[in-house]
């Protein structure tokens, strides 16, 4: 169930993410609140997967077992993280109004945190090997 609920709101965050995309030259009311849509869910979850992590005792306890060697997982780990920081400073640059360097965010951080989206669907399952 934790593993559903953590790939629920990374899809809900990729949505948000590629529908404020969407309305970046349409409407900028409608990209912001998708963006922010976005950004919140991806917090939900990440906040919820760091406490089940270190806090709770592993994801192990909570049903969600990786597939893969350890260094992959790390891996994944790591650019989740870059991506979550690039995610951080590209809603405050859209906020505080910076508007060439969150243009030029986008470019980097779409694509990674797609790659590491799609990844985190096969590198984890709820059911042990």
């Amino acid at each position: 169930m934790a593993l559903f609920f953590v790939n629920s709101f990374m899809t809900l965050s990729i949505l948000g993410f590629y529908t404020g995309y969407f309305f970046r030259k349409v409407d900028i009311t409608k990209h912001r609140i998708a963006n922010l849509v976005g950004i919140g869910s991806n917090l939900i979850a990440a906040v919820y997967l760091l406490c089940i992590k270190y806090l709770l005792g592993g994801i192990s306890e909570f049903q969600i077992y990786p597939t893969a060697p350890d260094f992959i997982i790390h891996t994944h780990r790591f650019f989740a993280a870059i991506s979550l920081v690039l995610m951080l400073i590209m809603g405050f640059t859209g906020w505080k109004r910076n508007r060439n360097l969150h243009v030029k965010l986008h470019y980097i951080f779409l694509p990674l945190y797609t790659i590491v989206y799609i990844s985190g669907l096969f590198l984890f399952q709820s059911k042990p090997l």
